[in-house]
């Protein structure tokens, strides 16, 4: 087997390359989930966008504090057979300013960015399952600030860089 040169790739692309390797995983049988580093991806885009720090893993309830204090939580999600009723993952606090939620398509392309304030999130139903309020991407589209734009060009600006 050849060895695929990772460097010379775009961040889509690895994630693309990701996604067949846990799929082809999955049919054999040796993986039971589809888990992948869209998270971590997406808070790259964030901080790309805004700016400030990106806070260690073990920061409780935000990943970004922006220049100005704002306290970011980063929230993101492929594009699911389950629709709008698709659920982000639970917040488990709200000590945070805003949340902002990515949604990427099967390709993950950046098709979708939702800005929400806590006290927005505070008002979803407690889930009680997985301690935490969940909401869902039909519920983050009611509410949210449309910022697609703002990270559309972050998404596009890490993707062209291969570091």
């Amino acid at each position: 087997m050849t060895a695929v040169d990772l460097t010379a790739l775009g961040v889509q692309d690895l994630l693309q390359l990701d996604a067949a390797i846990i799929a082809e995983l999955r049919r054999r049988s040796l993986v039971r989930t589809s888990n992948k580093p869209l998270g971590d991806v997406a808070e790259a885009v964030v901080h790309a966008a805004r700016g400030g720090v990106l806070e260690p893993n073990s920061t409780k309830s935000h990943d970004i504090t922006a220049p100005g204090g704002q306290r970011i939580q980063v929230k993101a999600m492929g594009v699911r057979t389950a629709g709008t009723a698709a659920k982000f993952s639970a917040f488990r606090s709200t000590d945070f300013t805003t949340a902002v939620f990515l949604v990427f398509d099967l390709d993950f392309n950046l098709i979708e960015a939702r800005e929400v304030d806590a006290a927005d999130i505070e008002q979803t139903r407690l889930v009680a399952h997985v301690n935490g309020r969940q909401p869902t991407l039909r519920w983050v589209r009611s509410t949210g600030t449309d910022v697609t734009a703002e990270m559309q060009a972050a998404w596009t600006r890490l993707n062209e860089t291969p570091t």
